[in-house]
């Protein structure tokens, strides 16, 4: 297993579609944390809305796969996606 770090682009214009989508949304991601998928999950607001997921796979494609269920993305609140090969040097997740 390798670590990977899964940036989510959120739709600006789907605000009120993800208030009413996150509580699937963090229920979906908590289930991976507890499965031992997820390591680390956080968002932002600015610029522009978004999130970073850690992520345990074996690949990019993988780690896109592990969260391919998440009710973000099937509702389509999610714009973009992308996962990065991460290496954790030093800290809590190290």
């Amino acid at each position: 297993m390798a670590t990977f770090i899964v940036e989510y682009t959120y739709d600006p214009s789907q605000t009120e579609r993800m208030d009413e989508i996150r509580p699937r949304h963090r229920a979906h991601l908590s289930a991976l944390y507890d499965a031992g998928v997820i390591r680390l999950v956080g968002s932002w607001k600015e610029p522009a809305p978004g999130a970073l997921i850690i992520v345990e796979a074996d690949s990019s494609q993988a780690a896109l796969e592990a969260l391919a269920n998440d009710p973000f993305l099937l509702s389509g609140v999610i714009s973009k996606r992308v996962a990065h090969p991460y290496t954790i040097v030093f800290g809590e997740l190290a």
